[in-house]
C-alpha cells in the first residue's frame, strides 16, 4: 500500500513539475513570427499512462542517452528491444509470448500471425502495437514489464509541445 502510495506521488509531482517546466520554457522563448515555437517536455515512463494522449514523442531517455523517435509505436519497439538485449529479460519476454492476452489480441507472439499491427522485436518475438497511446504505454508498462521485473523508472519520454 505505501508502495503504491509513493508511485502515486511521484507520478503527481512529475506532472506539476512538467507544467511549471513548460510554462517557465514558455516565458523564456517567447513566440517568434506569430508561430509558438516547438518546446520539448520531458516526462518519466512511470507517470500515468492518460498523460500521453495528444501527445508527440520525439525521444526515450535510457537515463542521460537519448534515442530520438517519432511515433509512439518507435517508443515501444525502442523499450522492448533495449529489455530484449538483456538475457535475462530476453528469457521473461520469450516466456510470455503466446500468454499475455488482451480481450481479442495477443500483446507478444512468436509469429505475426494474428496481429493486427505486429512489430519485430526479435527472432520468434513480436509485439502487437495496434492501441491508442495510453493502452500501449499501458500494456508496456504494465503487463509486459512488470511482468519480467524490468525496471523502467530511469526511462523517460521527450514530448514535442507547441
Amino acid at each position: 500500500m505505501i508502495n503504491e502510495i509513493m508511485k502515486m506521488r511521484d507520478s503527481l509531482l512529475a506532472q506539476i513539475n512538467a507544467q511549471f517546466d513548460l510554462l517557465i520554457a514558455r516565458l523564456e522563448n517567447p513566440h517568434e513570427n506569430g508561430e509558438p515555437i516547438a518546446l520539448e517536455q520531458t516526462l518519466p515512463l512511470t507517470i500515468a499512462p492518460r498523460t500521453f494522449i495528444k501527445t508527440k514523442p520525439t525521444a526515450v531517455l535510457f537515463g542521460s542517452e537519448r534515442v530520438d523517435v517519432k511515433t509512439w509505436r518507435e517508443v515501444y519497439k525502442v523499450i522492448l528491444k533495449r529489455c530484449n538485449a538483456d538475457p535475462k529479460y530476453h528469457e521473461g519476454l520469450m516466456y510470455l509470448r503466446n500468454k499475455t492476452a488482451g480481450k481479442v489480441r495477443i500483446y507478444l507472439s512468436d509469429s505475426p500471425d494474428g496481429m493486427t499491427r505486429p512489430l519485430k522485436i526479435d527472432d520468434n518475438l513480436f509485439a502487437e502495437c495496434h492501441y491508442g497511446t495510453e493502452t500501449l504505454i499501458h500494456i508496456l508498462c504494465k503487463r509486459i514489464l512488470d511482468c519480467i521485473g524490468f525496471d523502467y523508472s530511469g526511462i523517460s519520454v521527450v514530448l514535442k509541445r507547441n
